[in-house]
């Protein structure tokens, strides 16, 4: 039997793999509760003093990495 035919039958029926659209769609929803919850500015400030704070660093590291492609 092939290999890829096989372990393509033992996965579990909600598995969407690549292109998810449940995951699309929530991603979405969740974007447009914050921007209607009308926060973006108060947001914006965190993410700034949190790049400003003793986790730059850390969070320019992982900002980097996701631009990659690679896990921080």
């Amino acid at each position: 039997m092939n290999t890829q035919k096989a372990s393509q039958q033992n996965q579990p029926a909600d598995l969407e793999g690549e292109g998810n659209p449940t995951a699309d769609r929530r991603y979405r929803e969740g974007v447009e509760r914050s921007v209607k919850g009308g926060k973006i500015e108060e947001h914006a400030e965190e993410a700034a003093q949190a790049l400003d704070g003793p986790e730059g660093d850390e969070l320019r590291a992982a900002q980097e990495a996701a631009r990659r492609g690679r896990p921080s």
